[in-house]
């Protein structure tokens, strides 16, 4: 199994980021076996790309990095969104889910602005509102075992 986890990372604060910490717990609890790609995972790629030839232009990289994202994306069984930080880049992660039936998991803080377009999209989906990291990890890990018993 592969999951994607997605969320908001160039314009998201430190607390926002040490978030991704807690998912990758929770997930890898559940699923000790995952392949689980992470932000981080596509700006390593990235900046192997520019370690391998730095002559290519911003836009050339740019490109690859996201290409890679998306094919990350449309091979995964699952993605878990952090939707707390608006993000353009998890609007296109989020149409490949849409297109490719790929399930997802949305999670945000209490308080965030959540647009209507994602609730209208992915009514079917989990939708996990929460206060602090400890609900996060209870009601995520949650969520996950539903979907799994659901797919078996």
């Amino acid at each position: 199994m592969k999951i994607f986890l997605a969320g908001s990372v160039s314009s998201a604060t430190d607390n926002h980021v040490a978030k991704y910490e807690i998912y990758n717990k929770v997930i890898i609890s559940i699923l000790p076996k995952v392949t689980l790609v992470t932000p981080d995972d596509i700006y390593n790629f990235r900046n192997s790309c520019i370690t391998k030839n730095p002559n290519f232009t911003k836009l050339q990289i740019d490109k690859l990095m996201v290409d890679y994202d998306l094919c990350q994306v449309r091979e995964s069984n699952l993605v878990v969104c952090d939707i707390s930080e608006q993000s353009s880049g998890m609007g296109l992660e989020l149409g490949i889910c849409k297109e490719n039936n790929i399930k997802t998991i949305f999670c945000f803080q209490k308080g965030s602005y959540v647009s209507s377009m994602i609730y209208g999209a992915f009514n079917d989906s989990p939708f996990i509102e929460y206060e602090n990291m400890e609900e996060l990890g209870t009601k995520l890990a949650s969520a996950i075992e539903t979907l799994l018993n659901r797919s078996s």
